[in-house]
């Protein structure tokens, strides 16, 4: 329990991860934390090179989630659940998907 009151108290109170480059640099696969207007956001670039944009945090407990380059997912720290690029679930316990947000609204 401690594990997760950190994280969350850590992503909450940080930019943690937050990239220092423009969206338009990630490459195929790649992926990262993003600052915007509505917050830190989830972009990456899927292997077919389409860019997706989602709220950072996971709808399960409001952890952070960080980008799984191998398995080219969006994964909780705290719970284990894990998102695909579009922000739709694959495993849980979250039973909802991240928020998609316009890659517009990415600064």
């Amino acid at each position: 329990m401690f594990g997760f009151a950190a994280r969350l108290a850590t992503d909450r109170l940080t930019s943690l991860n937050a990239e220092d480059r423009a969206v338009q640099s990630l490459r195929a696969g790649e992926g990262g934390i993003f600052n915007s207007d509505e917050g830190k956001i989830a972009v990456c670039r899927d292997r077919n090179g389409v860019v997706h944009a989602c709220s950072a945090v996971c709808t399960h407990l409001g952890c952070d989630v960080r980008w799984n380059g191998g398995e080219q997912s969006r994964d909780c720290p705290c719970h284990g659940s894990r998102f695909a690029p579009d922000g739709s679930v694959i495993n849980g316990p979250a039973v909802s998907g991240l928020r998609r947000v316009p890659v517009t609204a990415v600064r």
